[in-house]
């Protein structure tokens, strides 16, 4: 689509939304900051607690708040719903205090016994604490006047506080009738946000300024609009011809992109990694022996040089991403760490009981062959494609037969939640300032379900007691000698297990036509970490770009 063409479609969006009912902005927004997507999104949801997979992208980045945003690159605490807070000296009472002065948009003031109840509504409904802070040692949330909150706990557990600082708040005096939150879809969203929610359709989501903001001045844009796209491609062709102004896009060489233009821009720092996910509960990949082996198999260095033409590396076998590594890795993790050798994996696997037939096809423990196993990826997402490819082909030098599955994000994240894939290429869904945020969102039983129920992160569905009880003591103190020594024993039980991967370190992907707007995050101003388009941190940018 030319830029002539999408701008007229877009003017005709504009119009049709407005006609749909009242509008934040009586004549219409005159500075619209437009974000490219990749994919197709569901039905109208705008239930913040709902999973991401299943609300609207401007829920939880536009339009609801949390009490604070932690930069996972630097682990600097923006104030947003909360001003300051303090953990008590036995790190058991951390107290917050709220922002005076903000108003829901339906009018009514906010105040701390609005997020009292948002936390309270999480342990009345298990299904929505997806981040496990009921399961924490949290024992009361309270809000002794309007401007304090106060969470007690059990036990020392202060990396809990990135959890918190991104919950969702939402008002009391309307959830407080919502008696079926996991189904509710939440139509017409009242929250204290820097956007109102406008309208939808399959092609474009538009959510407007909200009027009375707290924040006085910001957002400097009207609106802003989601488009969708098929592929990773077409949202670069959007980039590329000016069409729109942002896109979170795992494109293979983003140095190419930027050379295209005076206007072409990105971000993409490190902090994740890509893993190739084993669903531990199907066999073989219930055995460690064979996904030790496959582990074997696979080149890494391959997979990152052909997914990002070398502008992102192979991650580190030990799941511990470059800037943590000086801190947290243990010195035993070398000799752990399996190495790339086809051989090797090969003889491993007949070793583990999976010989191969006449015909070279691996055989399982029963001696019948194995079938041909699907590799689970977004699709249209050509990074992960072209990392499925590369492990596909690798794993058929062993004799194992796979295909790639690509599927819209509803049902990619959907059959990874609920445990319905063979494997799957995902990101660790979960991380911070040390791996401790990692490896729990990644296998504590918190955050794990029965196949069929929707797992919050725990994809593989891997627990392992020694790993569980080395997460405790890591939460549970906050002495530097112990948590290391805490977090060498889960590296050392990750290595020797191997539930998942990794491929290859995960940056940001942010993407930026400069054409008409700056204030753009960077190295030089990381106000976040280039958060992806959908989640809190991008609230940052919504209200940080600026007309030219």
């Amino acid at each position: 689509m030319n830029s002539k063409v999408f701008r007229l479609s877009v003017l005709k969006l504009t119009v049709a939304l407005l006609a749909v009912g009242t509008s934040a902005l009586a004549q219409g927004p005159k500075t619209t900051f437009t974000v490219v997507r990749s994919d197709q999104w569901g039905a109208q949801n705008l239930n913040p607690f709902s999973p991401g997979s299943q609300h609207l992208l401007p829920t939880n980045s536009a339009i609801y708040e949390t009490l604070f945003f932690v930069n996972s690159l630097n682990g600097k605490v923006t104030p947003v719903l909360g001003t300051k807070y303090a953990w008590s000296k036995d790190s058991k009472t951390l107290a917050v205090t709220t922002r005076p002065g903000v108003k829901w948009t339906d009018g009514q003031a906010f105040d701390a016994s609005d997020a009292a109840f948002t936390f309270n509504y999480l342990k009345q409904y298990p299904a929505l604490d997806t981040q496990g802070l009921w399961k924490s040692g949290l024992t009361s949330v309270t809000a002794p006047n309007a401007s304090t909150l106060m969470f007690s706990f059990s036990a020392p557990n202060t990396p809990v506080f990135a959890y918190i600082a991104n919950t969702p708040i939402v008002p009391q005096h309307l959830w407080k009738d919502v008696k079926d939150p996991a189904t509710f879809t939440n139509p017409k969203p009242v929250a204290t946000g820097p956007f109102i929610f406008d309208s939808s359709s399959q092609q474009a989501i538009r959510v407007l300024k909200n009027p009375n903001y707290w924040m006085k001045g910001q957002p400097y844009v009207d609106a802003v609009v989601w488009v969708s796209t098929s592929s990773n491609d077409a949202a670069l062709l959007k980039l590329l011809s000016g069409d729109v102004d942002y896109g979170y896009v795992g494109i293979s060489d983003p140095k190419n992109y930027a050379s295209k233009g005076p206007d072409n821009s990105y971000w993409w720092p490190t902090n994740n990694i890509n893993f190739l996910y084993f669903n531990t509960v199907k066999a073989p990949f219930n055995d460690a022996s064979f996904r030790r082996a496959v582990a074997q198999a696979i080149n890494t260095k391959d997979v990152a040089l052909k997914a990002y033409a070398g502008a992102v590396p192979a991650a580190s076998p030990t799941s511990v991403f470059p800037s943590q590594q000086e801190d947290w890795l243990p010195t035993s993790a070398k000799s752990l760490a399996p190495t790339f050798d086809v051989a090797a994996a090969d003889a491993a696997l007949t070793r583990a009981g999976y010989k191969k037939n006449a015909q070279g096809a691996r055989l399982g423990k029963d001696g019948q062959p194995l079938p041909s196993y699907k590799i689970l990826v977004g699709a249209g997402w050509t990074d992960f494609i072209t990392m499925a490819t590369v492990v596909s082909d690798n794993l058929k030098k062993v004799g194992v037969s796979t295909s790639i599955d690509q599927q819209a994000w509803g049902s990619y994240s959907g059959g990874l939640q609920t445990g319905s894939y063979d494997l799957g290429i995902s990101w660790g869904w979960g991380n911070g300032s040390s791996p401790y945020y990692t490896f729990n969102a990644a296998f504590s039983p918190d955050f794990s379900a029965a196949v069929g129920k929707t797992a919050p992160s725990n994809l593989s569905r891997y627990t392992n007691p020694t790993i569980t009880a080395a997460l405790k003591t890591f939460s549970s103190t906050s002495d530097a000698a112990v948590q290391k020594k805490a977090m060498s024993t889960i590296v050392t039980a990750v290595l020797k297990d191997t539930p998942w991967v990794p491929l290859t370190d995960r940056t940001q992907f942010a993407l930026f036509n400069t054409s008409r707007f700056t204030g753009f995050p960077s190295a030089a101003n990381p106000y976040n970490d280039a958060s992806a388009d959908d989640v809190p941190g991008a609230r940052l940018m919504y209200l940080n770009v600026k007309p030219k």
